[in-house]
């Protein structure tokens, strides 16, 4: 007869059962009964905390690693046989952190255990500041702890990359699977799919299905179920961030310790899904599959059913076959499993596919370069608060709005070339893309009662004005943003009654007109072709996006980017949308599928400041700092300009190694100025100084 202490049997068929099947949220649990295989796992840095005893017993948290999946940590114990229990990690609340825990000893060393933390929802932090808490027992679930440790940690947080596939693999049984997202960290790999079940049970994947990203192979390690319409809940399961694509069926979650700082290709293997064990197996087919397992597999086995759970006793089994293959054998007889050989392969170069996907911030990212100490070269400083900048096409003068008008200088000789004060208070500017002309937006006079906003256009040859355009609607906030056509032809601008207006500037013919904005456009822009244009300022945080010839409009809404968008620029090429948001984040648009497939949690508050780079190679964002974006995979590739209570409202390219920004402050007497500066290294190569003005005056 084979037999195991019958505590050890219990806990290890619930580990099973937990990894394999499960209901809404549940996730690995390892216990600690043997060595705990570490695969996929990045070096490991070091916590500088002081080692901790209590009743004999000190423990040393030796070393760790955290990204946005997954967290590590390994203590070492001494003083005691005793091992971890009762592990979790807690935020600086109070709250438990993570949705599942793995531990055992590392390697051959007794002494030292490593903890292995899942995570429910990838992190959306910068640094990850909490405890990690664990008892030291002689016996798991017997008795007192002997000692209590608890360790307080801050660790930087390494980010995810999100990608999604939206591939459908049909096996040769019919049902569909939906890989609809990929979550790659360095050290963790999260796989959401989604499926038609066989029948009403709980299907869940087979514990066998295995990932390989790169060189590295891994099998299912966590399970969550997301959604299941059988359930009529989605509430339950689901996280932030995520929607089911479905609206019948199942979706679940699926986590490997696998991962790659840059991943390029994955293969997922779902040999089979598998019916989740019930409660209670039915007597006759509990019979017919022991009959069967007798008769045909040479299997004898008895299933017990105790006040807490289930648990096979095997009397018998065929040479070379464990009890893990023969529990499988069994689950097989009760018609548990479905076979179907599910198999993705899916190319994550960015370049291999239709577009990039990928999520990601300056999450564990280095603290951004400060402002230089030393002053730069002043090019220019006016009395005046500088409201905007606009660069000429051809990157020679600089124009800058102020409350007194316009004032023009040569970018290569600091001169002053003109100042144009019949038109005040200036907000927005806009030089035609033949550098032609030239476009503002002002409120000619600042009165309690309000006053008419205008719109001039100068031409840059005779600065005479040929385009004049006033709103019959008294308002005391600025004129709404300008954007030239790319054949500079046409001027589209806002208006404070919540329409904006495209205007043929030789005839003054309106050729075109949106109407029902939620609120007046604050930012607009032109694709490269000239056929459409996008503005923010739509219903429910939405972009609207139009032709200009028949006014078919569509709305770009996604629920990560959970604020207005503020600020819009449209790639180089024409095929991406970026769109920066009041709360901090930015969404890559691909034009072609009206989806936000990248996505960056840029700044902590709002980002006012957005522009592609000539080549549109990298994306500058401007908020409390100025930071720097590959735009293929998301990545943070430098930041710089860090200073208290500043505020980066506009930026600009210069050339595809100079970024240029208007700067303002958030108190009273702050200083607005245009700095330009070396993206190489973060210096200031100089500077134009104005006025104080708080940010939005």
């Amino acid at each position: 007869m084979l037999r195991k202490p019958f505590l050890n049997n219990l806990l290890v068929l619930a580990a099973l059962i937990s990894i394999t099947w499960g209901s809404y949220g549940l996730g690995r649990i390892i216990f600690p009964f043997g060595v705990r295989e570490v695969s996929g796992l990045p070096p490991l840095s070091r916590l500088n905390l002081e080692p901790r005893t209590d009743n004999g017993i000190t423990a040393e948290l030796a070393a760790y690693y955290a990204d946005a999946s997954r967290l590590v940590f390994q203590v070492r114990l001494t003083g005691s046989d005793g091992f971890p229990d009762q592990v979790m990690l807690l935020d600086e609340g109070g709250d438990m952190i993570n949705s599942s825990v793995g531990y055992g000893p590392v390697g051959g060393e007794p002494s030292l255990y490593q903890f292995d933390f899942g995570i429910v929802s990838p992190l959306t932090v910068e640094r990850l500041a909490g405890r990690l808490e664990f008892s030291v027992v002689t016996s798991a679930g017997v008795g007192e702890p002997l000692a209590r440790f608890s360790f307080p940690f801050d660790a930087s947080v390494h980010p995810a990359l999100t990608f999604e596939p939206k591939r459908s693999y049909p096996s040769v049984s019919g049902v569909n699977i939906l890989l609809d997202r990929v979550v790659i960290t360095p050290a963790y790999t999260q796989v959401y799919l989604c499926y038609v079940k066989p029948s009403g049970a709980d299907w869940g994947v087979s514990s066998e299905t295995r990932l390989k990203i790169g060189d590295q192979q891994a099998r299912l390690d966590s399970y969550s179920l997301l959604f299941d319409a059988d359930y009529g809940d989605v509430g339950k399961g689901g996280e932030p961030g995520w929607t089911p694509p479905v609206q019948s069926g199942r979706c679940v979650k699926l986590g490997f310790p696998v991962g790659a700082a840059d991943p390029r290709s994955l293969t997922l293997t779902v040999p089979a899904l598998e019916q989740s064990m019930p409660e209670v197996i039915p007597d006759d087919q509990l019979a017919e599959a022991l009959k069967y397992l007798k008769a045909w597999e040479g299997i004898e086995m008895e299933w017990h059913v105790v006040a807490r759970g289930a648990y096979p006793e095997y009397k018998k089994l065929p040479a070379g076959m464990n009890e893990q293959q023969a529990y499988r054998k069994f689950i097989e007889a009760l018609g548990y499993v479905y076979y179907g050989q599910w198999e993705f392969d899916v190319q994550l170069d960015p370049g291999e596919e239709a577009a990039p996907r990928f999520t990601t911030s300056t999450y564990g990212m280095p603290t951004p370069i400060p402002l230089p100490e030393s002053e730069p070269r002043v090019a220019a400083s006016l009395s005046d608060t500088i409201r905007t900048f606009a660069i000429s096409p051809n990157r020679q003068v600089i124009a800058l709005a102020t409350l007194q008008g316009v004032s023009l200088y040569d970018l290569n000789s600091d001169a002053l070339l003109r100042e144009m004060s019949q038109l005040k208070n200036v907000f927005s500017l806009a030089w035609s893309p033949d550098g032609t002309r030239l476009g503002a937006g002002s409120l000619p006079s600042l009165t309690p009662e309000g006053s008419l906003p205008r719109v001039v256009v100068w031409d840059t040859g005779t600065w005479e004005v040929v385009f004049t355009w006033e709103s019959g609607e008294e308002a005391t906030s600025p004129f709404g943003a300008l954007a030239w056509s790319p054949d500079s032809q046409t001027l589209a601008f806002a208006l404070l009654d919540r329409r904006l207006l495209v205007v043929d500037i030789e005839s003054g013919k309106v050729v075109s007109e949106q109407t029902d904005f939620l609120q007046p456009p604050q930012d607009i822009t032109w694709s490269p072709d000239g056929s459409r244009l996008i503005a923010t300022g739509d219903l429910g945080y939405g972009i609207r996006r139009w032709r200009v010839d028949t006014g078919e409009a569509v709305r770009l809404y996604d629920p990560r980017a959970g604020a207005s968008p503020i600020q819009l620029a449209w790639s180089p090429d024409g095929e991406r949308i970026a769109s920066g948001h009041a709360d901090g984040t930015v969404c890559f648009w691909t034009v072609a599928t009206n989806a936000c497939d990248g996505l960056i949690y840029a700044h902590q508050n709002q980002v006012p400041g957005l522009a592609w780079s000539p080549g549109g190679e990298q994306l500058a964002t401007g908020g409390g700092v100025i930071r720097i974006w590959d735009t293929v995979t998301g990545r943070l590739l430098t930041s710089f300009g860090q200073q208290e209570n500043v505020l980066y409202i506009h930026l600009d390219w210069l050339d595809a190694h100079t970024l240029v920004s208007l700067e303002t402050g958030y108190a009273d007497k702050a200083l607005t100025v245009i700095r330009f500066w070396d993206t190489d290294t973060g210096s200031v190569l100089f500077e134009f100084r104005g006025g104080s003005g708080m940010f939005g005056e």
